[in-house]
């Protein structure tokens, strides 16, 4: 190691990131920034749904449709790729709402040459109905291409103000028991500061990977959680939550690990 590298503020530091590296790319490029070691050994796997239809079906009826919702990057990969699939034409969403739930799933429309009208200060469901309530969302045909485990909570509350709402599955998530062995021996052999947590599903799923055993494996390794939502899932299955920052995106999650280690 350089003594430029010993000097960055999370040098010496290895965390488990629970994302593909591919997905984890810009969390893995913070990190490294700051001096970590970042080991990717995803606990979720992104799949299609079993059905394309009900998607295809709502992608195909665009033009009849006044507001498009999309709360991951997984999501609006799926949506374009069904666009394109199905040669629908892309300039029909300049006459659509677009909202995009946070700063990375916007960030994921940009690069389909696509602006979100609306990016919620809170990037939850809650944020997004919050957003949309201020308008009148009442007789409005929304599109909503969800993964299939989705809380319920966005359409009940858009149903219930009046809106006209389709929620077709988008993807699944998945358990890739193939990599607990990895995550096993690294949690076994102390190699890990902590494990960083992008959603619920990524944290839900290492539960399913070990049941019991991960308390004992967890030791001294903690566990940072990118937001609220998160940290009420980890909470509810019995484990602590060691750092979660104000904001919810992953440059405030980096700079509050930098001022955990800091501190």
């Amino acid at each position: 190691m350089t003594s430029s590298m010993a000097s960055l503020p999370l040098s010496g530091r290895r965390f488990l990131v629970t994302r593909t590296r591919e997905q984890a790319g810009a969390f893995v490029s913070l990190l490294e920034a700051q001096g970590a070691e970042a080991i990717c050994v995803p606990t979720i796997e992104i799949v299609p749904p079993v059905n394309w239809g009900p998607l295809d079906y709502q992608v195909r009826e665009l033009e009849d449709v006044d507001v498009l919702i999309l709360t991951s990057a997984n999501g609006v990969a799926a949506f374009f790729e069904r666009l394109f699939e199905n040669e629908q034409y892309i300039g029909l969403l300049r006459d659509i709402t677009v909202v995009a739930v946070g700063p990375k799933t916007a960030k994921a429309l940009k690069e389909f040459a696509i602006t979100a009208n609306i990016v919620p200060a809170d990037h939850c469901a809650e944020g997004i109905v919050a957003e949309l309530l201020k308008g009148d969302i009442a007789g409005k045909k929304v599109l909503y291409p969800r993964a299939e485990l989705a809380r319920p909570y966005l359409v009940d509350k858009l149903r219930e103000a009046g809106a006209d709402i389709a929620d077709p599955i988008a993807y699944r998530t998945l358990v890739p028991a193939e990599n607990s062995d990895q995550i096993r021996q690294l949690l076994k052999s102390s190699a890990l500061d902590a494990i960083c947590f992008s959603s619920s599903s990524t944290f839900d799923n290492l539960v399913a990977m070990f049941g019991e055993e991960l308390r004992e494996l967890l030791g001294e390794t903690r566990l940072f959680s990118i937001g609220p939502l998160t940290s009420k899932t980890i909470r509810e299955h019995g484990y602590s939550v060691e750092l979660e920052p104000a904001a919810w995106t992953l440059e405030a999650l980096v700079e509050a690990m930098v001022n955990y280690y800091h501190q």
